[in-house]
C-alpha cells in the first residue's frame, strides 16, 4: 500500500512540473490566448499574452539584466487596460456589461539567464449578457490593433454545449459560432 502511494504522489507531482513546463513553453511573442465560456448569461473571456507586448518600445531580448523591476511596471500598464473589450468586440445587441475584471503578470520559463525577465500578462472577465441568445460572433480586432507585432490568437472555449477552438489572424480577426 506504501508503494502506490509513494508512485501516486510522484505521479501527482510530476503532472504538476509537466503542466508548468508546457506553460513556461507557451510563452511566444506573436501568440495570444483567449478562452471564451458561455454559460446561460453569463460569458467569461481569459485573454493571455506575452507582457512585452506592453512594452512602449517594444521587448529586447538582450537586456533580461534590467528587468529588476519591470514585473510592477508591467502590472502597472497591464491595468491601464480597464477592460476585456480592449481586446475583444461583442455585438451590441448581446447586451453584455463588465460585472468583474481581474489582471495579472506572471514570470515563465524559470530563473535561468536564457528566459529571465520573460513575463506573462492575464487579463480575465465576468459579464453578464442579457440577450446571451445574440452573442453569434465576436471579433478580436481592438487587440490586432492595440498589439503592433500580435499575429495569432489562439482561441478556445465553450459556448453553451459547443466546443470551440479556432485561430485568428488580423486579416480573419472574427469567428461566428
Amino acid at each position: 500500500m506504501r508503494h502506490i502511494s509513494t508512485a501516486l504522489a510522484i505521479t501527482l507531482v510530476s503532472g504538476v512540473v509537466f503542466a508548468e513546463q508546457r506553460h513556461a513553453g507557451a510563452h511566444v511573442h506573436g501568440l495570444n490566448h483567449a478562452t471564451i465560456v458561455l454559460e446561460g448569461n453569463r460569458l467569461q473571456i481569459a485573454y493571455e499574452f506575452p507582457a512585452g507586448q506592453l512594452a512602449e518600445h517594444g521587448h529586447d531580448e538582450h537586456k533580461h539584466d534590467e528587468h529588476d523591476d519591470e514585473e510592477h511596471e508591467l502590472s502597472e500598464k497591464l491595468e491601464a487596460i480597464d477592460s476585456v473589450f480592449a481586446m475583444v468586440r461583442l455585438p451590441d445587441n448581446a447586451q453584455c456589461k463588465e460585472m468583474n475584471v481581474t489582471h495579472s503578470v506572471t514570470q515563465v520559463g524559470g530563473n535561468d539567464k536564457e528566459h529571465a525577465g520573460h513575463y506573462d500578462a492575464l487579463i480575465e472577465s465576468t459579464l453578464e449578457c442579457s440577450a446571451a441568445n445574440n452573442l453569434t460572433n465576436l471579433s478580436f480586432a481592438p487587440a490586432f490593433e492595440r498589439f503592433d507585432d500580435l499575429e495569432k490568437i489562439e482561441v478556445e472555449g465553450v459556448i453553451g454545449s459547443k466546443a470551440l477552438s479556432q485561430t485568428v489572424t488580423a486579416t480573419s480577426a472574427s469567428l461566428a459560432f
